[in-house]
């Protein structure tokens, strides 16, 4: 694996509230902008499951914003730097975050809140199909190697009869948590069972960041298995839809290709060849970052 390159420092820190937690964000302003200039897009950038903007995710950002974009790059609540607590992933909750993250660039000078996008990578890329559908503010999403269906990524990832025991226990935890208030938890690698590639990414990269949460509440599992975007993919037409899906991925395994047919014109499906999923990180594979990005940046310069 390449190492994560050295970028710097151009975002300022800020935050915004969403259900009264102040959530963290990067805001990347165009280079050289004057205040006599015409507002422009804007580019929202959602992170994957382990939820933090700058662990291996301030590549997209940072090509977005070279690419002349102004570019939110956000914690989802209860990770990184943002309030929430820990090990607690709610797929509609960080959905919020992210409303609440449009309406933050709104307020941000230079924007044009006519021209808002989103970028999502792994589950952030299934959050950016969810947030599109019904948030008609945004008029173009790229969604990298997503999580189209909670339920069907949870199974396939799972031997058949461990997926029938997973499904017990998170049903026998949630009943145990409605009378007592009390959830039990697990590490995130029973949660999300990792192939060899992602179990290495995690030990080389995710774990040795010192904000990594390594337990979730089994109530993040039954969220997750209720999590259906590509049910409602249907409804971004006809607004732009540009899936990127890593050909050998065995963590999301061919989930954006479901999202894909679920999806309406326009869009387009970008293939990264015999790649697996974080071969489409900057930090794995620059060559097969590059095509995923290469195309998102067009997609936007099209559209947005």
């Amino acid at each position: 694996m390449n190492q994560k390159h050295e970028r710097e420092k151009v975002w300022e820190d800020v935050h915004y509230f969403s259900d009264d937690l102040k959530i963290a964000g990067h805001l990347y302003k165009p280079r050289n902008r004057k205040a006599a200039d015409p507002p422009g897009p804007a580019i929202l950038c959602l992170a994957g499951y382990t939820g933090m903007k700058d662990v291996y995710g301030m590549d997209v950002p940072y090509r977005l914003w070279n690419e002349g974009y102004t570019v939110l790059a956000i914690d989802n609540r209860g990770f990184g730097a943002s309030e929430g607590k820990r090990g607690r992933q709610r797929p509609l909750e960080q959905v919020q975050d992210a409303y609440d993250a449009l309406t933050f660039l709104e307020t941000v000078e230079g924007v044009d809140p006519e021209r808002l996008g989103i970028y999502g990578t792994s589950f952030g890329g299934a959050n950016a199909i969810w947030i599109t559908a019904f948030d008609a503010r945004v008029k173009a999403v790229v969604s990298s190697v997503m999580v189209s269906d909670g339920e069907r990524w949870m199974r396939v990832i799972r031997r058949p009869s461990e997926f029938a025991t997973f499904k017990r226990r998170v049903h026998e935890a949630a009943r145990k948590r409605v009378v007592t208030g009390r959830d039990e938890t697990i590490p995130v690698i029973e949660m999300m069972p990792p192939d060899p590639h992602t179990m290495a990414v995690i030990k080389a990269h995710h774990s040795k960041d010192p904000r990594y949460v390594s337990d979730y509440d089994l109530a993040s599992a039954e969220a997750c298995l209720r999590y259906k975007p590509e049910w409602v993919a249907h409804r971004i037409s006809p607004r732009p839809a540009l899936i990127i899906y890593a050909e050998n991925d065995e963590l999301c395994t061919d989930e954006a290709l479901h999202c894909y047919d679920a999806l309406g014109e326009p869009k387009k499906l970008v293939i990264l060849p015999k790649a697996q999923h974080y071969e489409s990180y900057y930090f794995v594979n620059p060559a097969m970052h590059e095509i995923g990005m290469r195309e998102g940046v067009a997609w936007f310069k099209q559209y947005l």
